[in-house]
């Protein structure tokens, strides 16, 4: 019994021994199974950090050589407004060889085959590359993957928009003396400014003088549909209600300006008082880009007359208006040829992005009375009470006697024979003399000799066109009168002081009026997205010309009040706010 105990137990011990090899032999073979693994997981990550330094490599080459390309073809687009596809093409290129990439380059297509990779134009520069390098693995080669391809693409294009601006500069009386020549400096200045900034043909300037009213010229005049009524002059007539929009529409007939004057003589109407002023100092001058033009122009600017800025700012606008465009073909048309042949699309659409249009509005005081003849007034269309006689200047052939008609007599002394023996002694006469006229002033059945300033009765009248060197005799409209005479003096010839009643008081627009039709054109203008600075010169601060002023402007950064000489740093600040804002478009 005691040695079946003893033998169990030793199979047991034996067992137990066995069991503990085996363990151990069990944990013999997992440290193999883990240096298996561990050897994997090195490989593993041996490749992926292969995989890392190789892509990294490929990423910083790649943003190397897209960075390259996006400075080369924005350096390309930013060349000068102008240059050639070559010009712009070497740039590109200049680009890629100081950076020793010049191998990566793609070639440039500007042969017209296709898709240009350069366009330039006028205001706007485009180009176009594309670049490509092969890239060398380390450690990606033990996966078969020897190189990798980077590609890179830029394109850029840099516009500067077109520049369209309208100069409109207060001409009146308050003007003279050291003001207007202030002005001058100032306006001269701000035209070489923005020319100069500005490409040939990119930038057009318009010089709009206004006082009384403005003079477009008889170039824009017959551009238009006007009711005429008189040739002295191409000021214009509008209603409220045009002020309201910001054109001037050359479909639309529009009601000529009676030209006269409140005060002055026959054929010598007062300057100052005139409603419009033809002169070519005060007429538009459209669309220039030549800084000499503008600046003789500028220098011919005189001060006359009463102050309406609605009317500048009316102007100015239209001249903007994409409503004008008729009127720029016809201004550039060979008949007439006083806009450059070179420009084009202007004014141009409001909603052409490419395209900025400024006005500058200056003005040294608040708007003052218009006066006008009433529309249906006596004194308006035909039959004025001044007439107009056509002689033809003769030269003396000979003389004869009736009762003897062979008998002719040559000297000139026997000329007065035919005066004071007419009914016995005639005279002959050359028909190739110059014409000449006199002008006579009806009032009831006497009528004025303006030349003589003598009175005749109606006999005497009737006998003048009976004269051997009588043309014609003309009833002139009130209209073409006007021109020729003031209601002053008319009424100081007859006594009759209906038409200056008439013109001083039954239309007259004051200003108050003035500030409203102003305030309409400018929201009308500021409306389509054009900008407008105003100056405000020696003008009283607070007061009702500089509140009109600041309304007009954009805002109110956009107005520059002034006085004396510094006029010209207001000019200088807004050519230079033009410029950075045209940068910014």
């Amino acid at each position: 019994m005691a040695r079946t105990r003893a033998l169990a137990h030793g199979r047991a011990a034996r067992g137990c021994h066995g069991l503990s090899q085996e363990i151990e032999r069990f944990r013999d073979e997992e440290d193999g199974n883990a240096i298996i693994l561990t050897l994997f997981m090195f490989l593993f990550m041996l490749v992926m950090a292969g995989l890392g330094i190789d892509m990294m490599r490929y990423e910083m080459e790649r943003t190397h050589l897209q960075a390259t390309l996006d400075s080369a073809v924005l350096a390309g687009a930013g060349a000068p407004i102008g240059s050639e596809v070559d010009d712009v093409k070497a740039i590109i290129e200049d680009y890629f060889a100081k950076n020793d990439m010049s191998s990566y380059l793609h070639d440039i297509d500007t042969d017209g085959t296709g898709t240009d990779d350069i366009e330039t134009s006028l205001n706007a520069t485009r180009a176009y590359a594309e670049a490509s390098m092969n890239i060398d693995t380390y450690l990606m080669k033990l996966s078969g993957v020897d190189t990798l391809e980077a590609f890179g693409a830029a394109e850029a294009e840099v516009r500067t928009p077109k520049l369209e601006v309208s100069l409109v500069l207060d001409v009146s009386g308050s003007m003279e003396g050291t003001k207007m020549t202030n002005l001058k400096s100032a306006a001269r200045n701000f035209v070489t400014t923005i020319i100069d900034g500005s490409e040939p043909g990119n930038t057009v300037i318009s010089l709009v003088p206004f006082s009384w009213n403005v003079a477009p010229g008889a170039d824009i005049y017959n551009a238009l549909t006007v009711n005429d009524t008189h040739d002295y002059s191409s000021c214009l007539r509008f209603s409220s209600s045009d002020y309201t929009t910001a054109g001037i529409d050359p479909s639309v007939a529009y009601d000529q300006q009676i030209y006269t004057s409140l005060y002055g003589g026959f054929d010598d109407l007062n300057a100052e008082w005139r409603s419009c002023f033809p002169e070519v100092r005060a007429q538009i001058l459209p669309y220039s880009m030549s800084k000499s033009d503008l600046h003789s122009r500028i220098n011919s600017l005189d001060a006359d007359g009463n102050t309406s800025a609605h009317i500048g700012m009316k102007w100015g606008a239209a001249l903007l208006d994409p409503k004008f465009s008729s009127v720029f073909t016809t201004l550039q048309s060979s008949d007439v040829g006083v806009v450059d042949a070179s420009l084009a699309n202007i004014p141009s659409s409001y909603t052409e992005g490419d395209t900025l249009k400024i006005i500058v509005l200056m003005a040294d005081g608040q708007n003052t009375d218009s006066y006008y003849f009433d529309e249906n007034s006596p004194y308006r269309g035909a039959n004025s009470d001044l007439y107009r006689l056509t002689f033809q200047e003769q030269e003396f052939l000979y003389a004869y006697s009736v009762y003897n008609v062979s008998r002719r007599y040559y000297d000139s002394y026997y000329e007065q024979y035919c005066e004071y023996y007419s009914s016995w002694f005639k005279c002959e006469y050359s028909e190739e003399g110059q014409e000449y006229s006199l002008y006579y002033l009806r009032d009831g059945n006497d009528y004025l000799d303006i030349d003589e300033n003598d009175w005749l009765n109606y006999y005497e009248f009737g006998d003048l066109q009976e004269r051997e060197d009588f043309v014609r005799a003309e009833r002139l409209d009130w209209e073409e009168a006007w021109g020729l005479m003031s209601p002053d003096w008319y009424g100081s010839k007859t006594g009759n002081w209906g038409p200056w009643n008439d013109y001083r008081y039954s239309e007259r627009e004051g200003g108050g009026t003035k500030d409203t039709m102003m305030q309409n054109i400018c929201n009308a203008t500021k409306t389509q997205g054009v900008v407008v600075y105003t100056i405000g010169y020696g003008i009283s601060s607070g007061g009702n010309a500089e509140r009109q002023l600041q309304a007009c402007a954009s805002s109110g950064n956009h107005y520059y009040p002034t006085n004396g000489s510094n006029i010209s740093a207001a000019f200088s600040s807004i050519a230079s706010n033009v410029q950075n804002l045209r940068l910014t478009q």
